[in-house]
């Protein structure tokens, strides 16, 4: 049987699937390389040469970065040494002075401390008139009573609010009038520094500071802001008319109440009769007070006088600060004296008089 067969060449006896190299590696150096050859060899080297450089920066900037941290923290360590030294040594220069001052103190500071020791030490103690006088915190307690008129203020920034015990005690009078057919509220209670000079400048620009003084309390000088007074239902003339102002007058002392600013007493309290105004002062003085027939000034027997206060201001200074007139602006003249029963508006006590709870049985008994 007849077959070709290819596995052998007939002038190479290697199987034909085996190559054969064309380049004798053992000797090329008989072999050149062509120009594109050339040129591309180059770029290789030149692109190895570029790497080599720019790793080497890289090194060289990363140990400068690390040397610059390293002195950093050395300089730091070293400043914060010193500043330590200096310090301790500051400290210790000026606890020796403080010392070398406490033992060389001249004679005349020794005896202005020592009379300022006295002045405090004395604080408290009764005056010619037998009242026990003190002053805590910018405050002015007599007898243990805290004072608040024109000769004794009170510090700006005081703030107490609406006093509790007083609180208190008007809810269970307020809760008292009730059962007798009548209606007490608040009109105004606590006030802080700042309404009280709103308020009197609105006096004092409508009427002028002589006018303002009569009716209403500058700024610190108002009962209002230490948060023992109330004004009870109106502020107005006519209420000094009503069963309800009697009933007050008859019964707030019960409940330790006084009415702060009693008819007849004006000239001593410095303002005009007010019958909707009420000081808590406690039920024993307000007893005290009231069968004495006294105001609070007589009871503890200060005044109160803007010329009499320390740091007080005359009529004219005052209305200079506040950049209006001493006199009314409009030329009106007030009569302190005259009896205003028959001007007040007579509605206010058609309510009373038309109503069902007989708010008006009793009164003909003394009240």
């Amino acid at each position: 049987m007849d077959y070709n067969d290819n596995r052998y060449d007939r002038y190479d006896e290697s199987p034909v699937n085996e190559l054969t190299p064309l380049i004798d590696y053992e000797d090329l150096s008989h072999y050149e390389l062509t120009p594109e050859e050339k040129a591309y060899e180059e770029m290789i080297r030149r692109r190895i040469r570029e790497r080599r450089r720019a790793a080497e920066r890289r090194r060289i900037k990363r140990n400068r970065t690390v040397a610059l941290v390293i002195l950093l923290v050395i300089v730091l360590v070293v400043c914060r040494s010193c500043y330590a030294s200096h310090r301790k040594k500051r400290d210790e220069k000026k606890a020796d002075t403080k010392i070398t001052t406490a033992e060389k103190k001249p004679a005349k500071q020794e005896n202005a401390e020592s009379k300022a020791e006295a002045e405090v030490s004395d604080d408290g103690a009764e005056d010619e008139s037998g009242h026990k006088m003190q002053q805590v915190d910018g405050l002015t307690f007599v007898d243990g009573i805290l004072i608040v008129n024109k000769t004794y203020s009170l510090p700006e920034d005081y703030a107490p609010g609406i006093n509790t015990a007083a609180q208190a005690a008007f809810d269970e009078m307020t809760a008292a009038a009730f059962n007798d057919g009548l209606y007490l509220y608040v009109n105004s209670g606590y006030r802080s520094y700042d309404e009280q000079y709103s308020l009197y400048y609105d006096y004092a620009a409508e009427r002028g500071v002589a006018e303002a003084d009569k009716v209403s309390s500058r700024p610190g000088h108002s009962e209002h802001q230490a948060g023992l007074c109330f004004d009870v239902n109106s502020t107005e003339e006519s209420f000094a008319n009503t069963n309800e102002a009697k009933w007050i007058a008859a019964h707030c002392v019960e409940y330790g109440f006084i009415v702060r600013f009693p008819k007849g007493k004006e000239a001593i309290t410095g303002y005009e009769y007010e019958p909707w105004h009420i000081r808590f002062v406690g039920k024993e003085i307000a007893k005290d007070i009231t069968e004495k027939g006294l105001c609070l000034e007589e009871y503890l027997g200060v005044t109160s006088d803007y010329a009499d206060c320390k740091d007080g201001l005359s009529q004219e200074r005052m209305a200079q600060e506040l950049g209006v007139t001493v006199e009314d602006p409009y030329g009106n003249t007030y009569d302190d004296t005259a009896d205003n029963s028959d001007d007040w508006d007579d509605s206010y006590d058609e309510g009373y008089e038309q109503s069902d709870y007989g708010w008006n049985e009793g009164w003909d008994n003394g009240y």
